[in-house]
């Protein structure tokens, strides 16, 4: 099941929209411009970016996915990434392990 971190980074043209975006995703409803980060499933990679139509499929929202962050197109999703990736080098003080971090930021946000 798709879920979210109960502190999801998001762009500032999301952050207002948060709740409708969540009840969207339970719902199934196409959303537009969206995209949606999460851990990279092949566990090599960092990150992967999904535009919300993926999420209009009944069989991608059942996968266990959890959304880490928000953003209103790719370009500004990948400039979120970047921040993501900041945030950890300023908690963490290198970037050794940076989907260690997002593992950990999941668990302790979920």
């Amino acid at each position: 099941m798709v879920r979210f971190v109960d502190e999801p980074y998001v762009t500032g043209a999301v952050k207002p929209k948060m709740s409708s975006v969540r009840w969207k995703m339970a719902c199934g409803i196409g959303m537009t411009r969206l995209h949606f980060i999460t851990l990279a499933e092949n566990g090599t990679d960092l990150f992967d970016i999904y535009p919300a139509t993926v999420f209009k499929q009944k069989r991608i929202r059942r996968e266990d996915r959890v959304i880490i962050g928000v953003a209103e197109s790719s370009k500004s999703a990948r400039e979120l990434i970047e921040k993501m990736i900041r945030d950890c080098l300023e908690n963490c003080g290198d970037l050794s392990d940076v989907r260690g971090y997002f593992e950990k930021y999941i668990k302790d946000h979920i």
